[in-house]
C-alpha cells in the first residue's frame, strides 16, 4: 500500500477524479437538460444556529447595555452551492448598524454580508431591540485588603500599604457605573519576612461586596507593604578618640537623634541596651561645630536607622581647678582577693581638674572619684595607674605620681 501511495501516477489519477467531481457539482445547475454523468441535484436549504450578532455603535460615547447575542440564519440554494459553502466556510457577518443612533432603546434592522451570491439568506429575527447608554467615568481610591496578617514570621510587624496609583478610573454605562462602590486589591501576607512589593489586579465591588465584571484603568496597581523585623530604640554611645588641641575643652556634646532604631532577630534585640561603635575624633575639632557620623550596623543586627547622626560639639577655653584631699579608692576587690595601699602611698591625693569654666563651676566633690582597679591583677606588690570617674567633659590628673602603690593578697591561699 505504501508503494501505491508513493506512485506519482496514482496520485495524479485520484486528483483528476476529485477535480472532475467538484467541477460537475458546481456546474450541474447550468447544464439544464444536457446529459451528465451525475444525477441532477435540486435546491435545498441549510440553517446556521446561534450565529453571533455584532452591533456596531459609537463606542467612544455609548455603551451597549442590551442586545440579542445570536440569531438564526437560513441559507437556500442549490445543493452544490450549499455544499461548497459548507466546505469552504467563507467569512461572513450578521450585524446591526447603530453607528448613527443616540442614547436610548431602538429597534434596528439586522443586516448581513459575506455570504455567497448564489445563496439566498434569511435572518430570524429580522430586527433587534438594542439599548445604548451614555458612557461615564468615575474615580475610585484603591483599598488594600491584607490576607493572613496573623501568619507573618514571628516578631515581624506589618506596616501601612502604599498603593501606586492611589486611584483608578472605571468607565461604563451610566446605570452600570452607579452600582460600583469600591476598588480593591488583595495581598497575601502568609509567612512574610520582609517588605512585599508587586503588581496586583484591581477588583470592582458593589455596596454589598459582590464583585462586578468591570475593568479599571489601570487594571493593575503596584502595592508596597512594609514588613519590619523586630526592632528596638536604644541610645548611642559616642567613643572619643584623639585629644583636643591645647587650651580647648569640651563644653557639651549633643546627638541628633540621641536614639537609633536597631532591627534584628528577637533574641539579639531583647538583650541590646545601647549602640556603640560611633567614634568622634577630638583631634579634628578646632572650634564649636556639627559633625555628621556614620552609624555602624553591629554584628547580629540587620540594619540601623538612621544611618547617620549629627553630633553638635561645643568647645570652650580650658581652665583648671585644684582639688586637694581626694580619697584614693581600691576597686575590684572580691572574696578571694583583698588589697591595701602601701605604707608610703598617701590615702588622699591632690588632683587637678581641667574643663570649661561652666563645667568646673557645676562640679562638686561628690561628682567624681579617684581609684585603682585590681580586678584583673594577681597577688603581690603592685604599682597601678590612678583612674577617675567623673563628668564626661572634665579631665582629671593627679598632681604627683600617676600611679599608686599597693599590696594585693590572695585570700584563698
Amino acid at each position: 500500500m505504501d508503494r501505491l501511495f508513493n506512485s506519482h501516477w496514482f496520485v495524479r489519477i485520484i486528483a483528476f477524479f476529485v477535480a472532475l467531481m467538484l467541477f460537475a457539482m458546481v456546474n450541474q445547475d447550468n447544464l439544464g437538460n444536457q446529459p451528465s454523468v451525475l444525477p441532477t441535484i435540486s435546491n435545498s436549504s441549510y440553517t446556521l444556529e446561534e450565529v453571533e450578532l455584532h452591533v456596531n455603535y459609537n463606542e467612544e460615547e455609548y455603551a451597549l447595555t442590551d442586545a440579542p447575542e445570536t440569531v438564526q440564519v437560513k441559507l437556500s440554494g442549490s445543493r452544490s452551492a450549499l455544499a461548497y459553502f459548507q466546505m469552504m466556510r467563507p467569512t461572513y457577518e450578521v450585524f446591526v448598524d447603530a453607528t448613527e443612533l443616540e442614547e436610548g432603546s431602538h429597534r434596528a434592522r439586522i443586516e448581513y454580508r459575506g455570504f455567497p451570491s448564489e445563496l439566498s439568506v434569511a435572518v430570524t429575527p429580522t430586527t433587534a431591540n438594542i439599548e445604548l447608554q451614555e458612557i461615564q467615568t468615575s474615580s475610585f481610591p484603591v483599598q488594600v485588603d491584607l490576607l493572613n496578617t496573623d501568619s507573618v514570621e514571628e516578631g515581624y510587624t506589618v506596616g501601612t500599604p502604599i498603593v501606586t496609583p492611589i486611584n483608578v478610573d472605571v468607565t461604563n454605562a451610566r446605570e452600570f457605573l452607579s452600582y460600583a462602590a469600591t476598588a480593591k486589591v488583595f495581598v497575601d501576607m502568609d509567612k512574610a519576612d520582609g517588605t512585599i512589593e508587586d503588581e496586583y489586579p484591581v477588583h470592582i465591588y458593589n455596596s454589598d461586596g459582590i464583585e462586578l465584571e468591570m475593568d479599571s484603568n489601570p487594571n493593575f496597581v503596584t502595592v508596597r507593604v512594609p514588613v519590619t523585623s523586630p526592632n528596638k530604640q536604644v541610645p548611642v554611645n559616642i567613643k572619643r578618640t584623639g585629644k583636643l588641641k591645647s587650651g580647648l575643652s569640651i563644653e557639651q556634646i549633643e546627638l541628633e537623634p540621641a536614639d537609633v532604631t536597631v532591627y534584628g532577630p528577637s533574641d539579639y534585640i531583647e538583650s541590646l541596651e545601647s549602640l556603640g561603635g560611633v567614634e568622634l575624633d577630638l583631634s579634628k575639632i578646632e572650634d564649636s561645630t556639627t559633625i555628621e557620623l556614620d552609624v555602624p550596623v553591629p554584628d547580629g543586627a540587620e540594619r540601623v536607622e538612621p544611618k547617620k547622626i549629627s553630633v553638635n560639639v561645643t568647645v570652650g577655653e580650658e581652665e583648671e581647678r585644684e582639688l586637694s584631699g581626694v580619697p584614693l579608692n581600691i576597686m575590684g576587690r572580691s572574696d578571694e582577693m583583698s588589697a591595701r595601699l602601701a605604707a608610703d602611698q598617701p590615702a588622699y591625693i591632690n588632683v587637678t581638674a581641667y574643663g570649661t569654666e561652666d563645667q568646673l563651676n557645676r562640679m562638686s566633690t561628690s561628682d567624681f572619684q579617684a581609684y585603682v582597679d585590681i580586678s584583673e591583677e594577681t597577688a603581690g606588690e603592685k604599682e597601678l595607674p590612678i583612674e577617675f570617674n567623673g563628668p564626661q567633659n572634665i579631665r582629671f590628673e593627679p598632681d604627683e605620681s600617676k600611679n599608686a602603690k599597693l599590696t594585693i593578697t590572695d585570700q584563698s591561699e
